[in-house]
């Protein structure tokens, strides 16, 4: 199986469910083994196209999505929500599904929500990234 086939399913579970698939669950749906579901995940990983939840096979991120909760919850009009890595990756999920709604809490433990319609943020706001982007693999998870 092509990874690329792997990696479009998980994405599109992320989109249909706010999770990514099981290795099990990807394994089941694209007729492979379990064993193989894992190796693409794992070659995926490797590429920098999904990380794997820490010493498992499993998915963690495929940005823009979160498989874990996190501050930034995104959320459609017709009540589908998603977790997002990041601020960047919370605006760039309607860029995926639609017109949504951003739940998300400040570094300083204050909520804020933005609105992304037709690809505008209101209000506007400034995202400061500590890491350069050039940096974000060094550690994707505290990126």
């Amino acid at each position: 199986m092509d990874d690329r086939a792997v990696r479009t399913h998980i994405y599109e579970a992320f989109v249909a469910t706010g999770k990514p698939p099981t290795t099990r669950s990807a394994a089941d749906s694209l007729s492979i083994s379990p064993a193989e579901a894992a190796a693409a995940f794992r070659r995926l990983a490797d590429e920098h196209e999904i990380a794997l939840l820490p010493g498992t096979d499993e998915v963690w991120m495929a940005h823009p999505f979160s498989g874990v909760p996190t501050d930034y919850l995104v959320e459609a009009k017709d009540g589908r929500r998603w977790w997002a890595n990041c601020a960047w990756d919370a605006v760039a999920i309607p860029g995926l599904v639609g017109d949504c709604t951003v739940h998300a809490t400040l570094a300083d433990g204050e909520p804020f929500q933005v609105m992304v319609t037709d690809g505008t943020v209101s209000p506007e706001h400034v995202i400061h990234f500590q890491v350069p982007a050039r940096n974000f693999w060094d550690d994707i998870g505290s990126t």
